[in-house]
């Protein structure tokens, strides 16, 4: 129960900083709500990493999304010949879950397996 509480909590308040910073500053509020939806797409359901990587990924992922949303959207609308409303906040979504799903990727990944794969050595493969 504590838990939830504490996440709801928390969720509560990084909406709140969220729709405070996009009035006050110059960035969209689609932009930030996008990267944030974005970032939590997989934070919310993975349990089996640390709260503190989890919290860590989020945070990358928000930030990615949010600065690289301009350009994903620029290239979403010239893809799709959109030109009605920016698709800022589809691209900030789309970039932030593309990162945190990359974050993932790597840190489950072994650099000594690579390094061999790319030394040419036996890699476990027949």
């Amino acid at each position: 129960m504590a838990a939830s509480t504490l996440a709801v909590s928390l969720g509560t308040a990084v909406v709140t900083g969220t729709s405070l910073f996009g009035f006050i500053g110059a960035t969209d509020y689609g932009v930030l709500f996008g990267a944030f939806a974005g970032a939590v797409f997989y934070v919310a359901t993975a349990a089996d990493i640390q709260v503190i990587r989890r919290a860590a990924y989020f945070m990358v992922s928000w930030i990615v999304g949010i600065y690289g949303a301009g350009l994903v959207g620029a290239k979403l609308a010239q893809v799709l010949g959109y030109s009605d409303k920016p698709l800022d906040g589809l691209g900030a979504v789309l970039l932030s879950a593309l990162a945190i799903k990359t974050l993932t990727f790597f840190s489950q990944q072994d650099p000594s397996r690579w390094l061999a794969r790319w030394k040419g050595e036996h890699h476990g493969n027949k």
